[in-house]
């Protein structure tokens, strides 16, 4: 299963773009089904298919007939022994083929490629081919890429067939090749050769070719002595400029002896990857006289526990090398050049260095690496960013500086920090840093990166970054957008993924510069508080074409509230009159106020207000009748419900109108003129009309108060009101009766008119019905049944 990893790595490296994209679809994956043949089920729709690690012997004729758009093809790891002529013919779409580690026999005899024109990528590697002899149908692959090959033998005549074709990879798994005859590789155009050593007499031959057939070469599978390096040492100049080599089990000594050869010859770039040392002794010191463009060292490790670190660090720091790469190895320090350095470019990704790094000791930094230009320190451990500086800031040409993925934090505590004097540009993204950070930036940066960091606001009190120009702040805590003023030459700002509800779009004012801007992916609260960002920014995205909004507008949504959540910016408006207060005020009082005054004059117009104070009356009068209910004993001698005191000016209406209708509901009503005892006093009559009734009603007119027996019954009453109750007195104003009018021997009528409502009789036909309604109410009880024996007594 290694294989497999590392030849799914193969076409990720080594493929050309455009198939790289293609192994990024869906997979239809019948890998590991136990199968031992093609799937009969399989839909037209299938682009991409894995047949892998079956037991399959044979492809047949009409095993893909139904697959017109097969783009891919993984059957490696099978039993195959024979392919069909035919059984591409259906496939015209079909652009990588892997039959690696099957049975396959006969290099010369693979007829189905004659149908499979458009193949781009081939892997026959790990097969049981005899010898490398490539057949005629080769020639027909026209826009074959890559090709992987194996066999036992290799002729040099056995490669002809592919002389014709460009190739940017040929892959040669030589671990079971016995016999390679000089001048094989010679022939065959390629960029790049990857091959698989077998770690026998015969790599040298193969490497001796090799080194003079392709600019790029890459080696895998190399163990212990590297003898294939030896035509490198006797030739020093090859046509190779790149060189890779892959899975290296070795010694110290033989990796230190590896690159001082490589240093001597022409060879420009080397790349060591899946290194183990299995050995620290004997070390080699590095050769200076020579330069290499580039060196890259790629999971490196060591078996040994005991060793002198030193050693090795001073060997790589010290190398001769443009562009120097350290990355994925467990490396806790690295030391200062003896001399000044010619490394441009430093990688020291993916370790596990300190901010210690470069230092000599305590008082005494590192001075010997002036031309360094670039220094990368992604994913170590990092943890405070003040000492780091102190250790680069004598790098006087560094520009480049990247410490992204590490821990990094900075607080006024640890001092002021030093940066080189050209830095320009400056990666501290996914580090620990807070808005302290702007304290702690040097001066000639133009672009940094601080995304994915815990600043919530970007102070005002900050140092000024003229040359500052692209600013990220991609997924930090932002509050609200950052100003400008202390950035004034700012052209791109990256605000995207961060907590802004509702930024004030003031902050935009300030940077007049701006040309890029992205802030999408925030929860904005679409309310009134935003509705001047979101008018401001569809503003600048459709009227200000030196602006570019990124991502505008579909990213930028309404998260909040429910009637506007998934709403685009651009589509979110809220009308004036919701956000302004004052107009809000003004359009809802108007209105309210105008309803007022029109309901208010058509109820007074209606006599609203007189029918409600008459309903709110009979309502009183019921309910007082509920719950104030007279005991037995009260109502003794209790004739009457009411006793009428009138003038008689008015006898006409009292006549006409108010005894009929109170009598005509049951009620009985004590009447002077019917009900006064003849031979007594009116005194005494009045006396005993108003003991013996419930009520004293009083229609009260001009009239009534120039009534001398009038104010003897309203005096009478208001005394039998002391047993009877504040209610046993009830006024009816028959005709307005201005107080003036009352004469000053009626001060009882006036207290009693000033604190007591009265019933007014209505003019109007249409309120009299409730008029009657609510004296009725007012006088209406349950008084006992008199006996002959009371009209006697009466």
């Amino acid at each position: 299963m290694e294989t497999s990893g590392w030849f799914l790595t193969l076409y990720l490296t080594c493929l050309p773009s455009c198939v790289v994209l293609s192994m990024k679809r869906i997979i239809v994956n019948y890998s590991s089904q136990n199968l031992s043949s093609v799937p009969t089920d399989l839909r037209s729709s299938t682009e991409d298919l894995d047949l892998s690690l079956n037991h399959i012997q044979t492809l047949k004729r009409l095993d893909f007939h139904t697959t017109p758009r097969l783009h891919l093809l993984n059957v490696s790891w099978n039993e195959l022994q024979q392919v069909d002529v035919y059984t591409f013919n259906s496939t015209a779409a079909l652009q990588i083929l892997d039959l690696s580690h099957n049975k396959l026999q006969n290099l010369s005899r693979q007829l189905y490629l004659l149908h499979a024109g458009h193949l781009r990528f081939l892997d026959l590697s790990s097969n049981m081919f005899s010898v490398m002899a490539l057949g005629r149908e080769f020639v027909t692959l026209e826009h074959l890429r890559w090709l992987g090959l194996s066999a036992t033998r290799i002729h040099n005549t056995d490669l002809t067939n592919i002389t014709n074709l460009t190739l940017r990879t040929l892959f040669i798994n030589a671990g079971g090749t016995k016999l390679y005859e000089e001048s094989s590789l010679t022939s065959v155009r390629a960029e790049k050769a990857v091959i698989a050593l077998s770690n026998s007499q015969i790599d040298g031959k193969m490497a001796a070719d090799a080194f003079v057939s392709f600019k790029e070469l890459q080696f895998t599978n190399v163990i212990n002595e590297m003898l294939f390096l030896e035509e490198l040492r006797r030739r020093g100049s090859v046509r190779t400029v790149s060189l890779e080599i892959s899975q290296v089990r070795s010694s110290w000594e033989v990796l230190t002896g590896l690159v001082n050869t490589v240093l001597m010859s022409s060879v420009q770039r080397l790349s060591l990857s899946d290194v183990t040392i299995t050995s620290m002794r004997n070390n080699s010191d590095v050769i200076l006289e020579h330069t290499l463009d580039h060196l890259s060292i790629t999971r490196a490790s060591v078996t040994m526990f005991i060793f002198n670190q030193e050693e090795v660090y001073d060997f790589f720091i010290n190398m001769p090398a443009r562009n120097l790469s350290v990355t994925q190895t467990p490396i806790v320090h690295i030391t200062c050049p003896a001399s000044v350095s010619k490394i441009g470019v430093l990688d020291l990704s993916d370790c596990a260095l300190t901010e210690k790094v470069f230092s000599r000791g305590p008082d005494q930094e590192c001075t010997t690496l002036t031309g360094l230009e670039t220094l990368i320190l992604k994913g170590n451990n990092l943890r405070h960013l003040k000492p780091l500086t102190s250790r680069i800031h004598l790098m006087n040409s560094l520009t480049h500086a990247d410490f992204s993925q590490n821990s990094l934090t900075y607080t006024p505590e640890q001092g002021m920090c030093m940066w080189p004097p050209k830095i320009t540009r400056l990666d501290l993204s996914s580090n620990n840093f807070k808005q302290n950070i702007f304290k702690c930036l040097p001066t000639s940066v133009q672009i940094l990166n601080l995304q994915n960091n815990q600043i919530t606001t970007v102070p005002a009190d900050v140092p000024l970054l003229d040359a500052l120009s692209v600013l990220d702040l991609t997924a930090n805590r932002l509050l609200d957008l950052p100003s400008c003023l202390s950035y004034p030459n700012l052209q791109t700002l990256f605000v995207r993924s961060n907590s802004l509800h509702a930024p004030m779009p003031e902050a935009l004012h300030t940077c007049v510069r701006l040309k890029t801007l992205d802030a999408s992916h925030n929860p904005f609260i679409c309310t009134c508080a935003l509705r001047e960002f979101a008018a401001l920014v569809n503003s600048e995205a459709t009227r200000r074409p030196a602006l570019i909004l990124e991502r505008w507008p579909d990213t930028y949504v309404c998260s909040y509230p429910e009637s506007w959540s998934n709403s685009t910016l651009q589509d979110f408006h809220l009308p004036e009159v919701s956000c302004n207060a004052w107009l809000l005020s003004v359009s809802i009082l108007i209105p309210t106020i105008t309803l007022v005054i029109a309901v208010s004059l058509f109820c007074n117009k209606l006599d609203v207000p007189w029918y409600l104070k008459m309903i709110w009356k009979w309502t009183r009068a019921k309910h007082h009748a509920l719950v104030s209910q007279e005991r037995a004993e009260d109502m003794e001698g209790i004739r009457f419900h009411a006793f009428l005191s009138y003038s008689q000016k008015n006898s006409e209406w009292v006549k006409g109108q108010l005894l009929p209708k109170l009598e005509s509901g049951g009620l009985r009503v004590c009447h002077h003129e019917r009900d006064f005892v003849p031979g007594k006093t009116i005194v005494q009559n009045i006396l005993r009309c108003v003991e013996h009734s419930r009520r004293s009603v009083f229609v009260l007119s001009s009239h009534f108060v120039q009534s001398e027996w009038c104010h003897y019954e309203l005096y009478f009453a208001n005394h039998q009101k002391v047993t009877r109750g504040s209610d046993s007195i009830i006024l009816v104003l028959l005709e307005p009766l201005p107080s003036y009018l009352i004469p000053s021997k009626y001060y009882q009528l006036k207290s009693m008119m000033s604190r007591r409502t009265y019933l007014e009789w209505p003019q109007e036909g249409a309120k009299q019905t409730l008029f009657w309604a609510n004296l009725r109410a007012a006088l209406q009880a349950n008084l006992p049944i008199p006996s002959e024996r009371d009209y006697q007594t009466f």
